[in-house]
């Protein structure tokens, strides 16, 4: 951490906020889905 931090980057969001958000929607919807072909 120590030499990392003597040369910090700051982070760069490289998507937009609908990419994100489209990325969010597609892991919700497969976690649901493994979740409810369970049998749970």
């Amino acid at each position: 951490i120590a030499t990392h931090n003597e040369n910090p980057k700051p982070y760069r969001w490289v998507k937009s906020a609908g990419q994100i958000l489209a990325s969010v929607k597609r892991f919700c919807q497969k976690t649901m889905s493994r979740t409810s072909d369970s049998g749970d």
